[in-house]
Parts: C-alpha cells; structure tokens; sequence
C-alpha cells in the first residue's frame, strides 16, 4: 500500500504512537478515545491500552471519554492550611 493511503497508527510502534497521544493530551489539554480511534486509525481497545499504559507512567490522566494533563490543576489540589 502506498504511504499516501496507509492510516498514520497501523504499522506504527506503540511507543511512537503513545508518544503521539501524550503531545496530544499536552497541546490540547485533553483528547477523546473517539478522536484517536478516527485520526490513528487504530482500534478502540489499542487506545484504551496505550491510556492505561501512560496513566501508569503518570503521563496523562484517564478519564470516562479519554484522557486529560497528568498534573493537577489548582482548582482540583486541595488548599493546605
């Protein structure tokens, strides 16, 4: 198949396509399952592996539709006295 009609996730490496995610989830704040099942042309299991993957390394943080920024932002930290 020529590059031109590959799908950008089939073929790719995993850590390639984490690495994808993660920028993803950085640039944007959050991304949605839906969204990277359409635009990496992966299944929807690949992506809720490569989620679980990388909230493991703590790089992103899952959520019920995909994933958000790892760190806490200052609304959700709990105030210390």
């Amino acid at each position: 198949m020529p590059a031109a009609q590959r799908t950008p996730g089939r073929g790719m490496p995993c850590e390639e396509r984490r690495e994808l995610i993660a920028g993803a989830v950085r640039a944007n704040g959050r991304v949605r399952v839906a969204d990277l099942v359409r635009e990496l042309g992966v299944s929807r299991m690949t992506i809720h592996r490569d989620l679980q993957h990388l909230d493991a390394q703590r790089r992103v943080r899952r959520i019920r539709s995909g994933a958000t920024t790892a760190t806490p932002t200052a609304a959700t930290t709990p105030a210390t006295a």
